[in-house]
C-alpha cells in the first residue's frame, strides 16, 4: 500500500516521505494525485516504538483518538478514516499486541504514572501541602530535566505588549515606566505569580493583550511595547510547542519512554495554563501553575515561560519572573470600538 505526505500532520513523517518518495502517484490512503508515495512498509520502523508506548487496556481510550489526541499524527482526523486504515496495516505488519485501531489502550505504566503524578500534585496543592511539597518526588520523574530540554530565547527585535485600562476620561496614556508590573504591595494572585510576587505578563501581540485585560466596549487602553535590552538573553520554558512524536531520535531523550513523558507531561501542564478561569472560580485553581512557574524559575534558571492564550485563540501569552531584561519601549493609547461576544 502506498502512502503520501499529505496523510500526515507529523513533519518527521512528511520529511521522511519527501526525502525518500521515487515516484510520484495516486495515494491509497487519502486518494491525492500525482503525489510523493512511499511503501506504507517503509514507516513500520517509526510505528514500532511508538506503538510500544501503549498497551491494551478495558478501561483506556481508543487508540486512534489517543495518537491523534496527544501526538497529532494524522491529518484530517476527524472528517476522513483513512488514518483508521494506515493504523490497521501498522499494526497487522507489526504484528502488534494491540489488536485493533478502535481498541482501547493506555500508556506503559512508568509513563501512565509520570502523567498521573501531575494531577495528583494539583489536589495537594490546593488542598493538603502548599509550602513543603516533596521535591525529590519531581526529582524522580524528571521534571527539571523535561522542563530544561523545551526553552527558546526571545530575540532583541521581538515585540511583546502589555495593557492597561485607563480609571477616567482624563488619562492621555500611561508613562513608560507605568507599564510595567505593580508594586509587589498592590500585587493580586494571578495564573502565574502568588499574592505578593510580582510577575510580568506580556503577550505576543496588541490583540491578545487586549483579550487578556478583559476589555469593554469604549474602554481607553494604553498598550505599552516591550523589547528585550541590548546584551541581556531571556529565556523561555516553551508550553506552546508539541514535537513529533518522531524526533525523538534527534532530541537528548534517553528513549522514547522518557520522550514521551516529557512530552505529556508539558502538554497536560500546557493545557492547565490555557485554561481560562471563570468569576466564580476559586483562586485556588491558580495554585498548581505558580507552583509550577516557581519550580521554573528556581531548579532550571528560565527566565518565564510562553503558552497558549486562555482568551484569544491562537494568541500567545509570555510570563517573566522579573522585568530587569526587558524595557517599554512604545506607549500608544486604543479606544476599543467593537467587542465580539458569542453564546453557545
Amino acid at each position: 500500500m502506498k502512502v503520501c505526505k499529505h496523510c500526515f500532520n507529523d513533519i518527521e513523517l512528511q520529511g521522511f516521505v519527501d526525502s525518500n518518495s521515487k515516484e510520484k502517484g495516486i495515494c491509497d490512503y487519502c486518494k491525492g494525485s500525482e503525489t510523493d508515495i512511499i511503501e506504507l512498509s517503509d514507516l513500520l520502523d517509526f510505528f514500532t516504538e511508538f506503538f510500544n508506548l501503549f498497551k491494551y487496556d478495558d478501561n483506556g481510550e481508543p487508540l486512534t483518538y489517543l495518537v491523534n489526541k496527544d501526538w497529532n499524527i494524522f491529518a484530517n482526523y476527524e472528517e476522513s478514516d483513512y488514518n483508521y486504515q494506515i493504523i490497521y496495516h501498522i499494526l497487522k505488519a507489526i504484528d502488534s499486541d494491540i489488536p485493533n485501531y478502535g481498541a482501547k489502550v493506555v500508556y506503559q505504566d512508568e509513563i501512565t504514572n509520570s502523567i498521573n503524578y501531575w494531577g495528583q500534585l494539583k489536589e495537594k496543592l490546593k488542598w493538603e501541602s502548599r509550602f513543603l511539597t516533596n521535591l525529590e518526588d519531581l526529582k524522580e520523574y524528571r521534571w527539571d530535566y523535561y522542563f530544561s530540554q523545551n526553552t527558546v530565547n526571545l530575540a532583541n527585535n521581538d515585540s511583546l505588549y502589555r495593557a492597561r485600562i485607563h480609571q477616567d476620561s482624563q488619562t492621555d496614556k500611561f508613562k513608560f515606566d507605568e507599564m510595567g508590573y505593580p508594586d509587589k504591595t498592590k500585587v493580586i494572585e494571578g495564573r502565574a505569580n502568588p499574592a505578593g510576587i510580582p510577575y510580568l505578563y506580556l503577550s505576543k501581540s496588541k490583540e491578545t493583550t487586549l483579550y487578556e485585560t478583559r476589555v469593554s466596549y469604549l474602554d481607553e487602553v494604553s498598550i505599552g511595547e516591550f523589547r528585550v535590552k541590548n546584551e541581556e538573553t531571556v529565556s523561555l520554558v516553551d508550553f506552546t510547542k508539541i514535537p513529533s512524536a518522531f524526533s525523538y531520535n534527534t532530541d537528548n531523550s534517553d528513549s522514547i519512554e522518557d520522550f514521551a513523558k516529557s512530552v505529556l507531561l508539558k502538554k497536560r501542564i500546557s493545557e492547565e495554563l490555557s485554561k481560562p478561569l471563570r468569576r466564580y472560580d476559586s483562586v485556588l485553581e491558580y495554585i498548581p501553575t505558580q507552583f509550577i512557574c516557581e519550580y521554573i524559575r528556581h531548579i532550571t534558571g528560565a527566565d518565564g515561560i510562553l503558552f497558549e492564550s486562555s482568551l484569544h485563540k491562537g494568541g500567545q501569552n509570555v510570563v517573566l519572573f522579573s522585568q530587569d531584561k526587558v524595557e517599554c519601549v512604545n506607549v500608544s493609547s486604543v479606544k476599543v470600538q467593537e467587542v465580539e461576544i458569542k453564546a453557545e
